[in-house]
């Protein structure tokens, strides 16, 4: 057996690393249908860390019953409030994602399987955040939010091939299961869409400005391909959120 593993790092040396790494956390969230409540699948996330430092995440996306329908990769190691990242839904091919090299951000997407990939290049306005990047806005700009500032900034849409400026402020300071929690809203930040995109509602605990609740339209489509309405309750271990 050791033979045939120094024989696969002779010929394949860039997989040993791959072979080495383990997720310092894993977690997940539970989304449930917003209006009637039904458990319709959860996102799976491992996170991997280089010296302290969060670098990228796995996640898979299972349905109800518990079986593999999509998965994301995410990169946070070079600007974690606008990472590269990619999300396919093996169930109709459906593609979005984004490569960040400096400040330029090629978007691409593709809503089937047999659909031409779509794309574009271009430099966004500052600031701006993208996807998972968001969490890293909120944790970077904490206190501004706490103390009940409203913060724009331009969210990147790979499906429009644009960006769209939004804007997060504090609902309140509450608890939610026994933690102190902040409550926030994130709206767009545009009068005449503002009447046609409701608001996202978040919570973050406290301590470990972690998410711990999500309502608002999800990144998954339904089996018609339109987003679906959720509301996403997340669980952590013991050692995310008594670090």
């Amino acid at each position: 057996m050791i033979r045939k593993i120094l024989i696969f790092a002779i010929v394949f040396p860039s997989f040993l690393p791959l072979l080495a790494e383990k997720p310092k956390y894993q977690y997940f969230g539970k989304a449930y249908d917003l209006s009637s409540g039904k458990y319709i699948y959860s996102d799976n996330h491992k996170e991997y860390y280089n010296n302290g430092k969060h670098t990228h995440s796995e996640i898979q996306y299972k349905d109800a019953n518990g079986k593999v329908f999509g998965s994301k990769h995410i990169e946070f190691d070079q600007n974690p409030e606008v990472p590269t990242f990619k999300t396919v839904d093996e169930r109709d091919g459906y593609t979005e994602g984004a490569d960040v090299k400096g400040k330029s951000v090629r978007l691409f997407f593709k809503r089937k399987k047999e659909d031409p990939l779509s794309e574009k290049t271009y430099t966004p306005k500052s600031p701006a955040v993208l996807d998972g990047g968001f969490d890293y806005f909120v944790r970077n700009h904490w206190d501004e939010l706490a103390n009940g500032s409203r913060l724009s900034f331009h969210f990147i849409a790979p499906v429009q091939l644009d960006d769209y400026k939004f804007a997060v402020l504090k609902i309140k300071d509450g608890e939610w299961k026994g933690r102190q929690a902040l409550y926030l809203r994130l709206e767009i930040d545009n009068f005449v869409l503002k009447q046609v995109v409701k608001p996202f509602l978040l919570v973050y605990d406290v301590e470990t400005r972690r998410i711990l609740q999500f309502e608002g339209l999800s990144n998954i489509n339904d089996e018609n391909g339109k987003s679906l309405k959720v509301k996403i309750v997340y669980d952590y271990p013991k050692e995310v959120l008594e670090p």
